[in-house]
Parts: C-alpha cells; sequence; structure tokens
C-alpha cells in the first residue's frame, strides 16, 4: 500500500490533471482499494521532468552573453559566477523572475555593480532596461576612472537561439563627452550542450589627447625662438596643448560555451577577443622644426576564456515523477 507521505509529494508535483488521479489513489488507499497510473498520465508527468532537464544547460545561457547582457535574465533565485580571462570576476543573482543584479570586480583595480530589469512584451520578444556603474577602488583622484551606462535593448528569440539590440549611454571622466554606444549580441545552439556567444559594442565620439607639442607663434605666425640673437641655432619655443580629435571604438568578443554533459552547473567558454580605437590624427611639432603626424589607432586582439559556475540555487527542488502502482488490499 502506498504511504501516505508518498500520496502528498504526488500531489505537490503533479499537473492538475495528475492531481486528480493522484487525490483518487490517496482516497482508494485508505480504504484499501487500488488505483494504478495509467501510462498516458505517467508520460504527461514526465514530460515536466524531461524540460526540466532540457532546461538544465540552459542555466548558463541566462544572463550574460559574455559581458553584454541578454534579455533572459539568471533565473529567480540563483547565484552565479563568471570569470572572464581571469581578470573580470562577475557575480549575478536573479531576485525576481525579471529582475536580476550583478557586481564584479576587473583585477587589479574596478569594480561595478549593475541592475537589470526584462519583461517578455510578446511571444519570442523581450525588452530590456539596466545600468552598469564602474569606479576605481585604489587610485588617486586625479588618476580614478568613473563611468555609468543607462542601457536598454530588445531581445528575440528562444532561450536557446536568440539576439540583443542596445543602446546604451555611456558618462565617464575619461572622455570628453558623453556618447551612445550600440550593442549586438547574439546566442546560437549548435548541439547538445554547445553554444555560439558572441557581443559587439561600438561607438563615435570625441576623445583628448594631452600634452602634445606645439610652436609658440609671434602676431605675424611665425615660430618664436629661444634665443632670438642665434637664429641658427636655437630651438623654437614649443607649448604643450591638450588636442580633441575624433574617435571610432569597438569591442567584439566571440565564444564557443561548452556546458558539461555530467554537472550542467558549469561551463568553459573559448574564443577571441578583439579591441580597437581609430579615427583621430594630430600633428605634434618639435623644437628644431621636426613634424610628426599622429594618431589614436590602438588595436589588441587577444584569447577570450570564460569559466561560469552556478554556485547557488535557492528555489524549491523539483523531484522526478515515476510509475507507481497501488495493490489490492483486498
Amino acid at each position: 500500500m502506498l504511504e501516505t507521505w508518498e500520496s502528498e509529494l504526488i500531489l505537490k508535483h503533479l499537473n492538475f490533471e495528475a492531481m486528480k488521479h493522484a487525490l483518487l489513489s490517496l482516497i482508494l488507499s485508505l480504504f484499501g482499494g487500488s488505483f494504478v497510473l495509467g501510462q498516458s498520465t505517467i508520460d504527461s508527468l514526465n514530460s515536466s521532468t524531461t524540460e526540466n532537464d532540457i532546461n538544465d544547460e540552459r542555466k548558463l545561457i541566462g544572463g550574460r552573453y559574455i559581458f553584454m547582457q541578454s534579455g533572459f535574465p539568471v533565473e529567480k533565485k540563483t547565484l552565479q559566477y563568471q570569470n572572464l580571462n581571469g581578470l573580470l570576476n562577475d557575480v549575478q543573482y536573479g531576485i525576481f523572475e525579471d529582475f536580476s543584479i550583478a557586481a564584479g570586480l576587473v583585477l587589479p583595480f574596478y569594480a561595478y555593480i549593475a541592475p537589470q530589469y526584462t519583461k517578455e512584451v510578446a511571444p519570442l520578444q523581450r525588452l530590456v532596461v539596466g545600468d552598469v556603474m564602474t569606479t576605481s577602488m585604489f587610485l588617486e583622484d586625479e588618476s580614478a576612472f568613473r563611468a555609468n551606462m543607462l542601457y536598454a535593448g530588445y531581445t528575440y528569440g528562444t532561450s536557446d537561439n536568440h539576439a540583443t539590440l542596445a543602446l546604451g549611454w555611456l558618462n565617464t571622466n575619461l572622455l570628453p563627452a558623453s556618447n551612445l554606444f550600440l550593442q549586438l549580441g547574439g546566442c546560437k545552439k549548435l548541439t547538445k550542450g554547445i553554444y555560439v556567444m558572441g557581443e559587439f559594442w561600438y561607438s563615435n565620439g570625441d576623445q583628448t589627447q594631452e600634452g602634445v607639442s606645439k610652436w609658440e607663434l609671434d602676431a605675424t605666425g611665425k615660430p618664436m625662438l629661444v634665443d632670438p640673437m642665434n637664429p641658427l641655432e636655437s630651438p623654437y619655443k614649443l607649448k604643450y596643448v591638450t588636442e580633441w580629435m575624433n574617435r571610432h571604438s569597438l569591442y567584439a568578443n566571440l565564444q564557443l560555451r561548452l556546458i558539461s554533459t555530467k554537472n550542467s552547473n558549469k561551463s568553459w567558454s573559448f574564443g577571441l577577443m578583439y579591441f580597437a580605437n581609430w579615427g583621430g590624427e594630430y600633428q605634434e611639432q618639435g623644437a628644431f622644426g621636426e613634424v610628426r603626424n599622429l594618431n589614436n589607432i590602438f588595436v589588441l586582439p587577444m584569447p577570450s576564456i570564460s569559466f561560469i559556475q552556478r554556485i547557488g540555487d535557492f528555489r524549491p527542488p523539483k523531484l522526478p515523477v515515476r510509475p507507481t502502482y497501488l495493490e489490492l488490499g483486498l
């Protein structure tokens, strides 16, 4: 005879149709009768378990692509850790179904906090808004870094295959003016436990170059000499100015994410990361008449390696359902 606690467990975890069968089973067991769950009912019950098994690997898809946030947040009441190239250490926690918060350290100097809200507005469509606030931890005031980016985006697709387009408004003390960031991210499932993850950030704006040497000019526009009495050997007088210039900034990251088949609470990702800054040109003038045409081009490709570990799951456990037969007590 089925024990009472087993009947209560069935009532707790099955869908409505199955609960009717389980309730009948409980009544019959109290009176010595029998009841058998039919195969169609068992299939119905186990379908939710199969769904949960499929969703196991999706736990490590929600939240971020690599650093960019997607419209699929970290699950409610779960805590997730991510490390990128050994330098970025990120922790995310799902407070509600649609609201999560992240915080992290970029070694050795920076810290950030990033709340995010997402909302499903239609089938396969989600909106996301959030903020990333970053600051220096140990640097002096003149070298300190402060930045804040408020962003909003649109995600289309399923949790396995989706893309996000977002715009961010960046304010930072390192740039002379605020500017927009265009963000594009995507996730594509190749096969079980293997995903392609990518993100792309682009910004166009102004930047400054300090300490650029220029000749001091007289009233007629000619360079002034340090020693006018010795025009053949005297160097030019120099002044040092700050040049404003246009810039284009690009960050791209493409990874292959491998989710463990034995432990879906962790994954490794491998790929390539690329930074580039270009567009500004300026001229530096030397003390002996030399001229150097310079630019602000900076390019840095490097490997991209991520590790993700779910370090806390505070949701109620979901128990699998197995076929249960009650023996006749007659």
